[in-house]
Formats: C-alpha cells, structure tokens, sequence
C-alpha cells in the first residue's frame, strides 16, 4: 500500500498524470444503486427527459411449473428472448469499450458504475465472449460499458476474440451508434511489459489506427496496491515516454484509476468531454464497413496473423533444437531421457498444429471468397461495401442482443 507524506494535503477523489496525490481504494459493492431502476431502464416509457428507446415490450415469464418442463431447445430460445430484453442499445446511446490484459482490473471497473450484471454477446460457452452493461449517467445520457475480451499472445482464441471484437465495432458502426470513446487500462503493478502485453497494446493499436487514437483513454491501475508512489511514477514515464507516446501523439489521453467509483466516473466523464467533437471511426470500422475488407485483410488481421507466424516460427526453431538434442541423446542410449525428449517433441508438434489451424482460420478460405465474388459479378450483382448479418452464429447473437438490423459478415 502506498503511504503518502503526512505534510501533503489529502488526495483529491483522481488524478491526472504528473499529480503527485492519489487517491485511497475504497471498496464498493458489486454494483451500486443507480437513480435509474432496471424496471425504467427495461421499460417502454423512459423517465422524464430521457432519450427515447424504442423497445418491444418485455416477455411475461412462464410459470414455474411450465418451465421446468421445457425442452433443452425451448429452453435455449426462452433464454435468448428472454436476454434479448436486457441491453440494447439504440442510436441514442454512446457505446465505451473498456479493453486491457486479463487482470488490468476492467471487470472491478465496470461494477463500479454498471447499473446491473450484463449480457454476453458470442456463441454460450466460449470464454471470449464480450459483455454489455448499462451506465445511466444521467436522464440525457446512457452510455454501454463494453468489457472487451483480452488478447492472449497470438493464440487460437485470438482469432474469435478478433471476429467478436470487428463483429460488435463494425455493427454498432453500421447502425450510427455513437462510440464515445475507448478506455484502455494497465496495471501499474506489473514490472515490465512482457510478450503479452506488448501484443495485447499491438493489436489495440491496429484496431483503432492512428486517427481512431485521437479517442483512446490509457489507464494505470491499481496504484493503491504498489509498494511505493514513486515506483509507480517511475513505470508510468515509461509507459509515457516508451510504449505509450505515439498513441498520445495521437490525441490519446492519459490518465490514472484510483480504485475508486468517483474516480471510475471522472474518466468516463472526462472521456465524453474529451472525445465530444472528436469522435473518429475505427481503423477496422472503416476497413470492414466502408471498404468492405475481410478480417484477414485489415490491419488488426494482419497484425494477428504476422504475431501467428513469427509463433509458429519460434516452435519450428525449438523442435529442430529439439530434434538434434534427441538424436545425441539416443546415440549416448540415454532412453529414459530420450522418452522425456519425445514426449517434450509431441507437445511442440500441437502447439505447432494449433498455431497453424490459427493461421487458416483467420486466412479463411481465400480462393473460395474470390470465386465468389467472381461469381456474383458475372452475374451482374454490384459489389457491396456493407455486407448484412445472418450468415453466423456470432453475428446472429450480436444482433440479437444490440437489435440491430444490419451488420458485417466475418
């Protein structure tokens, strides 16, 4: 815990860079008491001075007795329409993305101000699945926290958190919903920036491009657990100066998380205020909607699919080693360390196989995709820069959740 000199003056509720004053972590419940009930928020009369959301009205549940009799797939779809009620936002609210490390604090975040637990958006059971809540900031202004799946070092589910992330962008985009900023947190506690959190900043950088950095918000957290302030004023220049100046020089802000709900609301405002005129299209909102890119080809896809090669690489440099480590141990007889040795081999060679059925997946099927295109032009059908949803599982259940009628086909 870091311990502040007792000549200073208390610690303002946040601080911005260069402060010297922090803040002490209180502990909030899970969610707090919004002015705003999740029956108004859920209704079809929104309260005074409130935006208009046009909203079906809300399915009556079925007795108790019925529903325990359901089917597994009337059960399935009961569920769907049920949570199809939750969150959805329309043209009038502003979207935030929250994105960062597994561990960056986005989920402690986000329960500081969401207004209940939210919805999943993605195929049920998978571990990447994006996640809304709503935030009623006040009667003129809700806002959707959305809690971004982390990265994790070019594996396989990098790929799905891909789609899912360009999926949801490229929708919300498509359908004029306001993107009022995108809030990028890092634990200030972490002593160097490893593999993984270089890719994780990589990919965030491809994903918004340079004009989409104007609406960036990098945060550190977790300042109230570092052994000393100066320590952490010492890793935050170097974000500033190293890993984080071309996204300032940008027009990204930079600004410290106390731990705080005041301190959570003061940067969300602060990013509203801030991105107030300056709201700019995502590099893969513009790439997929506007110029009817595939994953592959943008320049998130791109960076993705070099991190899965250079991958791919370092384990085909390992099994050689591997291999010529083996042969030496078999012509010493040295089985028992050579079993070791094959069984090290076998677990380089899935690795190795499931870094390339990365690669495909994400690469999809090129020579498919171009014959059709061919197809539909000498058929005489005009190419299309907005392509409409339906055609995926994941793009049905972003949909569905958001109440969007159009969408991009990953």
């Amino acid at each position: 815990m870091s311990v502040l000199n007792s000549h200073e003056p208390p610690p303002p509720p946040y601080s911005f860079v260069g402060s010297s004053r922090l803040s002490v972590r209180h502990s909030p419940p899970p969610y707090h008491h919004s002015p705003l009930s999740s029956q108004e928020w859920l209704s079809n009369n929104p309260p005074s001075g409130a935006p208009q959301n046009s909203r079906p009205p809300r399915l009556p549940q079925l007795p108790l007795h019925h529903s325990q009799n359901l089917s597994q797939n009337e059960s399935a779809n009961l569920a769907l329409r049920q949570r199809q009620q939750e969150v959805r936002p329309c043209p009038n609210y502003i979207v935030i993305p929250i994105m960062g490390l597994t561990g960056s604090g986005k989920s402690t975040f986000i329960s500081l101000l969401a207004d209940g637990p939210g919805d999943s958006i993605g195929l049920e059971g998978c571990t990447n699945n994006i996640e809304i809540y709503p935030y009623q900031i006040n009667q003129a202004t809700r806002v959707v926290l959305v809690d971004i799946p982390s990265f994790n070092n070019a594996s396989r589910s990098d790929v799905t958190t891909l789609s899912s992330i360009a999926n949801f962008l490229c929708q919300i985009y498509s359908n004029d919903i306001k993107l009022g900023g995108i809030v990028y947190l890092h634990d200030i506690i972490a002593r160097r920036m490893d593999s993984h959190a270089l890719h994780s900043l990589h990919m965030f950088k491809k994903l918004c491009g340079a004009e989409g950095l104007s609406n960036a918000v990098m945060i550190t957290n977790m300042w109230e657990i570092l052994p000393t302030f100066e320590e952490g004023v010492s890793r935050e220049r170097e974000l500033r100066d190293r890993y984080w100046s071309g996204i300032l020089g940008h027009g990204g802000m930079m600004m410290r998380h106390d731990g705080s709900r005041s301190s959570a609301k003061e940067i969300i405002k602060t990013c509203l205020r801030y991105n107030q005129h300056l709201i700019a299209p995502l590099d893969i909102q513009r790439e997929m909607v506007t110029h009817g890119q595939q994953l592959s080809e943008t320049a998130a896809g791109r960076e993705l699919y070099s991190a899965i090669r250079k991958k791919r690489q370092r384990y085909a440099s390992k099994l050689t080693t591997l291999r010529e480590e083996l042969d030496k141990t078999l012509r010493r007889k040295d089985f028992e360390y050579g079993q070791e040795l094959e069984e090290m081999k076998a677990h380089l060679y899935r690795k190795i196989g499931l870094v390339e059925e990365s690669g495909r997946i994400l690469r999809g099927d090129i020579q498919r995709l171009s014959g059709e295109v061919h197809a539909r032009r000498e058929g005489g059908e005009k190419s299309k820069k907005k392509k409409y949803l339906g055609r995926t599982a994941l793009g049905i259940g972003v949909a569905t959740i958001l109440g969007l009628t159009t969408g991009v086909f990953l």
